[in-house]
């Protein structure tokens, strides 16, 4: 305790030894330190928190929050999400998961992993109708565009006759992320999923409908609505030929005339049916396929006998005849088969082949016939110009408006004057700044002169003289320095002390002699 209080008392001296200044800096120093170690041992120490769960229903999260408050567990609400404490998440994760607050998507083909026992018939198809919802929720969820989507089917009770047996039906709600939106093709490939997996649903009764009440199934399947959609993608293709075409001729006009003379449109009118031709040529030689002969000859004699009647011989006149007769025929047959000669060529056109095209050009400025020839030229090999099909090509020179150009122009030198004036401030800004810090720097400096100066006054050096009983305040004396080296200028209080260091025998003298002066 002494060698304490001895420490303690030494700092003391050396506190009160030094200047205001000084102390001044410690206290700031000090000050300094404590309030970083503050601020380093607050920020070390926060506790940071992650995401327990997140996009859930409202009934599911006053659940998770009533766990977390009875287990005092400290928890964060940031919209539809939940925080915790980040050394916690998996924790309180599989605490909450495995108490039974499952989230409502749903447990799907789970809910059979639950062991119970006396399930009826009706129990049992309730289950499988709640895990098939939940599965196909599940993979529709799956889906970037899908934010939550539920599934409801209706499924008809199983009846022993074919006749009266009922069509199963379901319907889809979906919440889509942000502004995303499902074409045709993806709403018709989740109604193919939620047909194919439920036994008698066909595709027509199944619904689908997004968060904004707007029913995405409608007419999906109907002829004439996907003719029109066609129709629309027809007219984009269409577009970007022509839009291609117009290019291209720019491009090349322009590297004539200059891209701001030449404007250039393309109609193009494109046949999109597919075609199958089937063309028969015949060859003008015909071929022998076959030839025959047939030759027949065939000798004929004919002769009479005589004859009794069976019926009455007795009664009946007998007749007696007896002829000969002969007689040869020949005959001959030849058949020639000829085969003319034929070539079948069978042609399919894809969708997609020009049925006629316009193209009309024109050119800032007049120009003449020739160069008007010129352009059509160009523009027919560019574009393929087809005169049986009726394309035109248009080519005409007239003046430009140069309103629109000079109104940009316009434009462009406000801005041009507008990025100037915020220049012209942020470097008057800036200069301002500069010599605001420059002032400051200067009367700093003049400041702390000043109060050095006023120090080393006070510090310096005086003498009180005693004459009797009176006692003579103390008065600054004036002392030529006495260094050798002169050119440094010093304050007295250290030239006194240099000089004492250097010769303290004529100090000592000094000193004697005052007070022998005093004495007398």
């Amino acid at each position: 305790m002494e060698k304490l209080q001895q420490v303690f008392n030494s700092l003391k001296e050396r506190w009160k030894n030094l200047s205001k200044n000084k102390k001044i800096g410690i206290i700031i120093g000090l000050f300094i330190v404590l309030f970083f170690s503050i601020i380093s041992l607050a920020y070390f120490n926060r506790t940071t928190y992650s995401i327990l769960f997140s996009n859930l229903e409202p009934q599911d999260s006053s659940k998770i929050i009533e766990k977390l408050k009875s287990e005092k567990v400290s928890y964060k609400i940031e919209g539809n999400e939940i925080l915790v404490p980040s050394d916690k998440v998996d924790e309180l994760r599989m605490s909450v998961l495995s108490d039974g607050y499952m989230p409502s998507t749903g447990k799907g083909w789970g809910l059979f992993d639950e062991s119970k026992f006396g399930v009826t018939d009706t129990e049992a198809k309730v289950m499988y109708q709640r895990a098939l919802q939940d599965e196909l929720a599940k993979t529709i969820m799956s889906f970037d565009e899908v934010e939550k989507a539920r599934v409801m089917l209706v499924l008809p009770d199983d009846s022993v006759f074919a006749r009266e047996s009922e069509k199963a039906r379901a319907s889809v709600a979906l919440k889509l992320k942000g502004t995303s939106t499902l074409s045709p093709q993806q709403v018709k490939a989740i109604i193919s999923l939620v047909a194919s997996s439920v036994k008698n649903l066909p595709k027509e009764n199944v619904e689908v409908i997004d968060s904004n009440m707007n029913l995405l199934s409608e007419n999906i399947f109907d002829d004439s609505t996907n003719n029109t959609v066609s129709a629309f993608k027809q007219r984009d293709i269409e577009k970007q030929f022509e839009n291609g075409l117009q290019s291209d001729l720019k491009k090349m006009l322009g590297d004539v005339f200059g891209y701001d003379k030449v404007s250039v449109k393309v109609n193009a009118d494109l046949d999109f049916d597919s075609k199958q031709i089937t063309t028969i040529k015949y060859d003008k030689d015909s071929i022998i396929r076959s030839q025959s002969k047939i030759k027949e000859t065939s000798n004929d004699s004919a002769g009479g006998t005589g004859g009794n009647s069976p019926t009455n011989q007795n009664l009946s006149p007998q007749f007696n005849t007896n002829s000969n007769q002969s007689s040869n025929t020949s005959r001959e047959e030849e058949t020639t088969n000829y085969e003319v000669g034929q070539t079948e060529e069978k042609t399919i056109k894809a969708p997609g082949e020009v049925r006629r095209m316009t193209v009309s050009v024109v050119i800032d400025g007049n120009i003449s016939e020739m160069e008007k020839n010129q352009i059509k030229n160009i523009v027919a090999a560019a574009t393929g110009y087809d005169e049986n099909r009726g394309d035109q090509i248009n080519v005409e020179g007239m003046p430009f408006s140069t309103e629109l150009k000079d109104k940009q122009n316009e434009q462009l030198k406000l801005m041009e004057q507008q990025i100037a004036k915020e220049k012209k401030a942020k470097l008057y800004t800036t200069i301002g700044i500069a010599l605001v810090a420059l002032i400051a720097l200067i009367a700093g400096a003049v400041i702390l002169r000043r109060r050095k100066k006023l120090d080393e006054d006070l510090i310096q050096p005086s003498f009180d003289v005693v004459v009797g009983d009176e006692v003579i305040n103390k008065q600054s004396n004036v002392y030529e320095p006495v260094l050798e080296d002169e050119e440094e200028q010093m304050d007295i209080e250290k030239e006194i002390r240099e000089y004492a260091n250097k010769k303290p025998e004529q100090v000592i003298e000094v000193v004697k002699t005052w007070l022998s002066e005093d004495e007398r």
